[in-house]
């Protein structure tokens, strides 16, 4: 009875696999219906006009308080979906970090390369940069579950997924380097959210979401006009479109690349790219635009010594302090990640050969001077905060 029951089970599955695999597909098709059909092929551009709000839960003023208010921006986006070409011009109003700031800069974003232009000159993007900008564009186009829906064979169920207090169906789409989830109004059909798993170097593996709502008809299609990105449910951008335009009229010197910048273009990068890092920099007005992600081209970490025994990791986009005592090391402070830490772990065994770091001090929570602390404790090195931050730190 026992193998009857066990055979029954397993050609019960093997019956349902089909059909799950379908459902998979039923949602794709749904969500495309829901949006305009094979009107969203004819969908070849858009051009948007609107606002953004972004906030950093890594700087806020108390370890574990809400996010810091970060500052305002309007833009206009220029955006050929047929070419995979986008321009969008940024008028930023930057409440922190202090000064307060307003600046205006164009982005535009090729396949091949990227570049910023200012009221100085253009400049190459770095290639992770580009990487980044490219994926988000990917994740927030209307041609992307037309491409899911063209690829079946990349496209998998990925079961009921937590979104806030909801449960949605999902599936999971392989589009080129990058592994979208993507999540479903169950009323709709439309996507409620485009997830992808991203290293936050706070809280490590973090999911990254963009929450689609506010849908409204753009010609004969659905576009939605609010997107807020959030991390871990927490938001950190929201973009509002006010105006939204289809298949505009697109100048040819829209997209046209300055002889300087050839000469300078990256390639988007591949491999390990710290997504989070440099959208977050980027929300606030902080990145230095660099593949080697902690130091612009043609610099590099360097140690100068302030006094015997007292060393300053110069040359990033923050620092760390190494003291050499009696029969240890105390490092103050562990920047941005791995990359920063490991330096400075190999540079302190160098100059001090035999002395273990013992303890790593860091001096208050904010994300770009702490985001390297499991580096030190992987090497055994004890952590030291000040005392309101314990609990904060302890979940990490």
């Amino acid at each position: 009875m026992k193998y009857a029951l066990s055979i029954a089970f397993l050609l019960a599955m093997i019956q349902q696999q089909p059909a799950f695999a379908q459902g998979s597909g039923d949602l794709v098709k749904q969500a495309v219906a829901a949006e305009g059909g094979a009107e969203l092929r004819a969908l070849k551009g858009l051009a948007i006009k609107g606002d953004a709000r972004f906030w950093e839960p890594g700087q806020s003023f108390l370890a574990g308080a809400e996010p810091r208010f970060l500052g305002d921006a309007t833009f206009a986006i220029t955006w050929d979906l047929a070419t995979g070409r986008a321009r969008t011009a940024w008028d930023r109003d930057q409440k922190y970090p202090e000064p307060a700031v307003k600046m205006k800069y164009t982005e535009t974003v090729l396949p091949a390369l990227g570049y910023v232009t200012d009221e100085k000159s253009s400049q190459a993007m770095s290639g992770i940069r580009v990487a980044m900008h490219q994926r988000e564009l990917e994740r927030a186009s209307p041609w992307l579950l037309v491409k899911a829906m063209d690829e079946p064979g990349k496209v998998r169920a990925a079961g009921s997924q937590r979104l806030g207090q909801q449960s949605l169906p999902a599936v999971s789409y392989v589009d080129g380097p990058t592994t979208f989830t993507i999540l479903f109004d169950p009323k709709t059909h439309l996507p409620a959210a485009v997830r992808t798993r991203d290293d936050d170097n706070i809280n490590g593996d973090s999911n990254f979401d963009l929450v689609l709502a506010d849908w409204k008809a753009v010609g004969r299609v659905q576009i939605a006009q609010s997107l807020s990105y959030r991390v871990n449910d927490v938001e950190v951008a929201r973009l509002t479109y006010r105006e939204v335009s289809a298949n505009p009229t697109i100048a040819a010197e829209t997209f046209a690349v300055p002889d300087a910048v050839k000469a300078a273009a990256k390639p988007p990068a591949t491999g390990n790219v710290p997504y989070q890092w440099v959208l977050r920099r980027l929300f606030l007005t902080r990145l230095t635009d660099s593949d080697n992600v902690i130091f612009p081209n043609g610099g590099g970490l360097k140690l100068v010594e302030l006094t015997p025994n007292v060393q300053h990791v110069e040359g990033g986009t923050a620092n760390n302090l190494i003291v050499a005592m009696k029969d240890h090391l105390v490092i103050f402070d562990a920047p941005y990640g791995e990359l920063q830490s490991r330096w400075v772990i190999d540079a302190a065994k160098a100059k001090y050969p035999g002395k273990p770091i013992r303890y790593v001090v860091l001096t208050h929570h904010h994300m770009d001077h702490t985001g390297g602390m499991r580096t030190y404790v992987a090497e055994g090195a004890k952590v030291i905060v000040p005392s309101p931050d314990k609990p904060y730190f302890e979940k990490d």
